[in-house]
């Protein structure tokens, strides 16, 4: 009897190359944040390598999959023989694709969960290893379960599911967003609790809250600039507002990186004080104030102050 090899599945031919379900390659793209595209690369570029005994790097050219997708692909099709990969032209459409999708990180909300689409590029290649070997190591390849998937469906899944809420309106958004960003909901909060008055719209808005505008908020409107918090211990609801037309100062302290608030300090004619805590990201702060400000200015000279 021969002697099973214990670092090759059974089942016959070992793998040629790294294979896992459409559906599991999704999800893992999906909870690492795209880090799995770079692994499922690495792994096949392994396999190419050892296939033609070159002297590539793997992991320079996973780093760089975007750019060395088309390649990738092609050699793949040399080991698959596959129809679906066969066309030079759809090679090239699926390199473009995940290549041009790579920039979309910096749209902002929610333009740029557009990123994550790049798994449709790959997906067409995950078919033709499924369709290539029907039975043998490759099933058994596509089928294996790793506990470091379990870890990133459990701790990357509900990050990434939270982010993309936030980004949708769902929850709270990390950045500063315009007033006709937000859910229909969330201005009836704002109306229900009087904290927006009738014939008021919000120009824009920012809530350091985690799960509800209802924590804690910031905007500025066609008729005054508020700030409100929620007590956590009573859940009582404190609000500061006041009209353009009474504010004698705005001090701004900007952020200096990009994990910092700007604070804006409003001092009125009465020389009380409140304060707007804003998000410096994608530069929202600095929308937020100088929308605020021109408003200001354009009270004041109206007012002749």
């Amino acid at each position: 009897m021969d002697a099973i090899n214990p670092g090759q599945p059974t089942g016959g031919i070992a793998p040629r190359y790294f294979a896992t379900s459409p559906g599991k390659f999704v999800a893992m793209s999906l909870c690492t944040f795209g880090l799995y595209e770079i692994f499922w690369s690495y792994r096949n570029w392994k396999f190419i390598r050892d296939r033609d005994g070159s002297e590539i790097m793997p992991f320079g050219r996973a780093f760089f999959y975007p750019l060395w997708h088309y390649s990738l692909l092609t050699q793949l099709n040399i080991t698959l023989e596959s129809k679906q990969l066969s066309s030079a032209a759809y090679r090239g459409f699926l390199a473009a694709w995940v290549l041009l999708l790579m920039p979309t990180w910096r749209l902002p909300d929610p333009y740029w969960l557009v990123s994550f689409l790049t798994f449709l590029g790959f997906l067409p290649a995950l078919l033709a290893m499924r369709r290539a070997e029907p039975t043998g190591a490759i099933q058994e390849q596509i089928k294996s379960f790793h506990p470091s998937n379990l870890i990133a469906y459990f701790l990357g899944g509900p990050v990434f599911a939270f982010i993309a809420l936030s980004s949708i309106g769902f929850f709270p958004s990390t950045a500063v967003v315009a007033g006709d960003a937000l859910w229909e909901r969330d201005i009836n909060y704002l109306k229900d609790a009087e904290i927006l008055g009738p014939g008021e719209d919000i120009i824009y808005f920012y809530s350091a809250g985690i799960w509800s505008i209802a924590e804690d908020g910031q905007f500025f409107s066609n008729e005054y600039v508020t700030s409100y918090y929620q007590d956590p211990d009573t859940g009582r609801t404190y609000v500061d507002y006041v009209a353009y037309s009474d504010i004698s100062d705005i001090d701004v302290e900007w952020a200096e990186t990009f994990i910092d608030n700007t604070v804006v300090t409003i001092t009125t004619i009465d020389d009380a004080q409140f304060q707007l805590w804003l998000s410096s990201e994608a530069q929202g702060d600095r929308k937020f104030v100088n929308a605020m400000t021109a408003r200001w200015n354009k009270s004041r000279k109206s007012t002749g102050n």
